[in-house]
């Protein structure tokens, strides 16, 4: 998912390509990232500070369902 701006004056969001366009927002003050996982996938960091962190544990989680296709538990 990428969150954009919204022009409340010209009710206008970013859309970073012009044949995508807007479906709906999240609502609410969009002052504090988040990251949406599955409650059973574990982080691996105590807090993902910073884009390297986050980085490092996507791509953990990526090995790690890469290994569940692979037929590793």
């Amino acid at each position: 998912m990428v969150n954009s701006f919204y022009k409340a004056e010209t009710n206008e969001v970013a859309a970073f390509e012009e044949l995508i366009g807007s479906h709906g927002g999240l609502g609410g003050f969009q002052t504090q990232p988040f990251v949406l996982f599955p409650a059973e996938w574990e982080v691996e960091e105590d807090d993902l500070v910073g884009a390297a962190a986050v980085y490092r544990q996507f791509k953990q989680w990526l090995a790690l369902l890469s290994n569940r296709r692979d037929g590793a538990e």
